[in-house]
């Protein structure tokens, strides 16, 4: 690895400060589940690493009527293990525990897990379906970015080199809303997932009231279809209407040909896959689907 100094800021404004004087030569480190792995590679060679472990700050998890409010230092094992997470985002849950495994979470940062923009990862299909928003600081001030803002392409963020994500904030989930998150992995069951598609919907009076379904790692941010999720908002599920919204995410989709499949093979994946969390959705908000 190329040299570089290590700093030890133990607040959030002598972090920014240290960023702001290095600039782009500069990076963070957290719980380092990735960073470590890009030093090595010397896929960044920063002058700069600036840790984020000792600033109090950035640490602690309230979840509560008004919503849910996570540190960008707040370990995914952290959110996993919580027990008001479980009982009102249940489904972000799941798929925390289907990341890595448990030595990733133990390390790994909510804050980091979304700045590396890494369009193969777990949480951000169910963050962006649960309208999740990042709180970005700089010395120049603070901004609220939602995660079609905040993750622009493969690996890249709309972040400023002396931005920091602080914290993530997410509101709270409506009633009669019930959700799922499903994953495939074309290698192993730890591994990163090939598809995973997070669906929710809201139950009126048999109907649909709301579709929220975002389907992760076929595109180069997490992939919502607008024009498919209306198909099904506001009427009574048919396999057939599924069936279709399934295939417009499919159609959407832009994979990428890779050792986990050809996009050809994703896009089939993502067809089954939408339709699945769809009905699974469906199942734990008691909507019927007709023939």
């Amino acid at each position: 690895m190329r040299p570089f100094d290590l700093f030890l800021p133990t607040t959030l404004d002598g972090a920014l400060a240290l960023a702001a004087q290095h600039g782009d030569e500069a990076r963070w480190i957290g719980g380092g589940a990735m960073l470590m792995v890009l030093l090595k590679e010397r896929l960044v060679q920063p002058s700069a690493v600036i840790s984020l472990t000792d600033i109090a700050e950035l640490r602690g998890l309230n979840v509560g009527n008004d919503g849910l409010r996570a540190g960008a230092a707040t370990t995914l094992r952290t959110l996993e293990r919580s027990s008001e997470v479980q009982q009102r985002y249940p489904v972000l849950v799941e798929a925390l525990r289907v990341v890595g495994n448990v030595r990733v979470r133990n390390v790994a940062t909510i804050g980091g897990h979304l700045a590396q923009a890494d369009p193969h990862m777990d949480l951000p299909p169910v963050l962006a379906a649960l309208g999740a928003t990042a709180v970005a600081r700089s010395v120049r001030g603070e901004r609220r970015l939602a995660l079609h803002e905040l993750l622009v392409d493969y690996y890249e963020t709309c972040l400023e080199a002396d931005e920091l994500i602080v914290s993530i904030e997410i509101p709270p989930l409506p009633a009669r809303t019930q959700g799922a998150y499903l994953k495939f992995c074309a290698l192993s069951p730890n591994d990163w997932p090939t598809v995973g598609v997070a669906a929710f919907l809201e139950a009126d009076d048999g109907r649909v009231g709301e579709a929220r379904i975002v389907a992760g790692c076929v595109a180069d941010r997490p992939l919502r279809v607008s024009d498919a999720e209306a198909l099904i908002r506001g009427e009574r599920l048919t396999a057939a209407s599924i069936a279709e919204v399934a295939r417009r995410y499919a159609q959407a989709a832009e994979p990428l040909d890779d050792f986990r499949g050809s996009a050809e093979y994703k896009r089939t994946v993502t067809e089954v896959y939408v339709r699945r969390a769809i009905e699974a959705a469906a199942g734990r908000a008691a909507l019927a689907i007709g023939a």
